[in-house]
């Protein structure tokens, strides 16, 4: 089992929009130096994770004189702590952007560091084209690759929230959208910003700035002072994330790593989770309604009871029917597509796919076959927390659930079999511990556990996300764990067994 990229992911996406971004119009008149001058500075905050020190973020302005008149630079740079298994890591980040006269982004240049996997992004602004290079030096991975975007009219940065403050023109009730470009998960966001209300912090008068993320479906709230500077910042409902500003000496004082816990524990055990034709929770948050942190799907209900969740699972059945391969159709397109973690179209992945499967026609005969061979072939670890791709997994065999689920979508995309990464809980020996599974199309969704060797999942497993693999579809998976860790218990209320006995929390199988 393992949580670290579907946890880390979200904190690094998170941090990297926290720096609210703002302005659909352009700014008219154009900054002028003497006003760009105020935004000149220094500033350090503390990263807390509910509550805690668990890393630091720094924000230095700088004001350029070129040719076309002044610039502003601004650099950035982020680390967090994580401990995962004993083993302490971190999570980090350099960046540096110059912004045009309209306050665009017009180069960004950032260095990241997920958990020792390392690689550099570089952008320019050409015309209304962002233009890309992106570099790696992990196995498998090509060099550099290099691509456009074309932007959106309303391409702006997260200057213009600063500016706007220090222009008195940061309304309450005022709300308008931007386009902004965010290089942590390599695609165009759309944000919608509301100015809330006027607010203090300790004694200093504040504008509230509500921002909503259409790709990730992220809230994020801050604190502007009327010079333009941020104070503070939070995500609701995500490990209680937080920036505040604080001298430097606070910033870097007494980190300690976020300890992520791999597990959720359950006192009531329950019998061979394989055999059952069905599992009852009642799950808890802490702060907030649970069913909010869960899915619906065929096989797993979820009811409210107040703030509580009830929750039946069900185990996942073989299909009754099923197509023939390749399956096609533009509903399954974002399933079967290529992505940044799953290169289903490599020679590599396609060849392998095609041994694999050999004249096998049926798509769930197909998929077993591939399923099979992920849970023959893989060397198990019992965490891998580096972010890694489907054709690195390839290369070494090695990995954790994610990795045996992540090879075994891109294998079924290679040979035409619509799939999906799952990410939840999954039941052993009395604890829940976060896992990974996958689900592919034969005529229906199936879902179906690689790491485990199950052709179909047992009633054990609680899905929280399903995810194209796309990297947006990607992140908000990562956001849909994150939301869960440290919030969330569990209780076993019963269970129905092989032949059909209802079984409740307290009595004993005869």
């Amino acid at each position: 089992m393992r949580t670290a990229l579907m946890v880390l992911v979200p904190l690094l996406v998170v941090l990297a929009i926290l720096a609210v971004a703002g302005g659909t119009a352009m700014i008219d008149p154009p900054s002028s130096a003497e006003e760009l001058e105020q935004l000149v500075g220094t500033d350090w905050y503390s990263v807390r994770i509910f509550g805690q020190p668990n890393g630091y973020a720094r924000i230095e302005t700088e004001l350029l004189d070129t040719p076309e008149g002044p610039r502003l630079r601004v650099t950035e740079e982020l680390k967090v702590l994580i401990k995962l298994a004993g083993q302490e890591l971190e999570a980090s980040k350099s960046q540096i952007t110059v912004y045009d006269e309209q306050m665009r982004p017009a180069s960004i240049e950032m260095a990241k560091n997920e958990l020792g996997r390392a690689s550099q992004l570089s952008a320019s602004l050409e015309g209304n084209e962002l233009v890309l290079r992106v570099t790696s030096a992990e196995p498998g991975a090509p060099p550099e690759t290099e691509r456009r975007i074309e932007l959106p009219d309303d391409f702006a940065s997260d200057v213009l929230i600063s500016l706007y403050a220090m222009r008195g023109q940061l309304i309450p009730g005022e709300s308008f959208t931007y386009s902004v470009y965010d290089p942590e998960v390599d695609m165009i966001d759309s944000h919608s910003i509301t100015i809330s209300r006027r607010e203090p912090l300790g004694d200093v008068e504040t504008t509230v700035v509500e921002a909503h993320s259409e790709q990730l479906g992220i809230n994020v709230v801050s604190w502007v002072d009327d010079e333009g500077r941020l104070l503070r910042q939070s995500v609701p409902g995500l490990m209680d994330l937080t920036l505040e500003r604080v001298s430097e000496d606070e910033a870097l004082a007494s980190l300690a790593p976020f300890e992520i816990a791999n597990t959720i524990e359950v006192e009531q055990h329950l019998p061979l989770v394989r055999s059952l034709q069905e599992v009852r929770l009642r799950v808890r948050r802490n702060v907030g309604p649970a069913a909010e942190l869960l899915v619906q799907t065929p096989r797993q209900t979820v009811t409210a009871e107040g703030d509580d969740a009830l929750v039946s699972i069900r185990p996942e059945t073989p299909p009754t029917s099923t197509l023939p391969l390749p399956i096609e159709g533009e509903e399954f397109a974002p399933f079967l597509q290529p992505t940044t973690q799953v290169q289903s179209d490599d020679p590599r992945l396609v060849e392998k796919a095609r041994e694999i499967v050999g004249d096998e026609t049926d798509s769930w005969g197909a998929a077993q076959k591939l399923c099979a061979w992920v849970k023959g072939n893989m060397h198990v670890v019992s965490s891998e927390p580096r972010p890694i791709t489907a054709l690195e997994v390839l290369e070494t065999m090695r990995g954790d659930c994610t990795e045996h689920a992540i090879l075994l979508a891109a294998l079924g995309r290679a040979v035409g079999l619509p799939t999906k990464l799952v990410t939840g809980l999954a039941y052993v020996g009395g604890e829940f511990g976060y896992h990974a599974w996958s689900e592919v199309y034969v005529g229906r969704w199936v879902e179906m556990d690689p790491s485990w060797g199950e052709m179909t999942v047992d009633a054990g497993h609680l899905q929280v996300f399903a995810s194209s693999l796309d990297e947006a579809s990607f992140a908000r998976a990562s956001l849909a764990t994150g939301r869960t860790l440290g919030v969330m218990s569990m209780q076993v209320e019963g269970y129905t067994t092989a032949d059909g006995r209802r079984v409740e929390t307290g009595e004993e199988e005869q």
